[in-house]
């Protein structure tokens, strides 16, 4: 098992529907909440993710059709 070096903190302002969301979710997978943040945050920054949000649509023109 790898020891985890956790002297970085990392403050994040959530609602409290958030946040209670957050405890029961990590209760229920038997961890606690900084856990489920870091492997969160992990999986959205690992390389071969996929974008949290999708690419800007590219702007379509509508030409008037040669008669």
């Amino acid at each position: 098992m790898r020891l985890l070096n956790l002297d970085t903190i990392l403050i994040v302002r959530t609602d409290r529907e958030l946040h209670a969301a957050l405890h029961g979710a990590a209760r229920r997978e038997g961890t606690t909440a900084s856990a489920l943040v870091r492997k969160a945050v992990a999986a959205i920054v690992a390389t071969d993710a996929p974008p949290l949000t999708p690419a800007p649509a590219a702007s379509a023109v509508a030409m008037p059709m040669a008669a």
